[in-house]
């Protein structure tokens, strides 16, 4: 069972480790993590962008 993903709540993490990353005073480990973790939220945004992109053109072949 797959759990529902939130668009809006990995945004807001993804904002967060932004901002995290722009501090002079983050430890290198701990930045490298932030960024892995980074890069797996930009892949679940893309993600979700492309099924709700899919989702309004299959709408829109409906309607025209």
């Amino acid at each position: 069972m797959t759990k529902e993903v939130d668009y809006g709540a990995l945004s807001d993490e993804l904002e967060t480790i932004v901002l995290d990353l722009q501090q002079d005073t983050i430890d290198v480990d701990i930045a490298v993590q932030k960024y892995e973790r980074g890069l797996e939220l930009i892949s679940k945004l893309e993600k979700y962008l492309k099924t709700a992109e899919n989702k309004i053109e299959k709408l829109n072949s409906v309607r025209g």
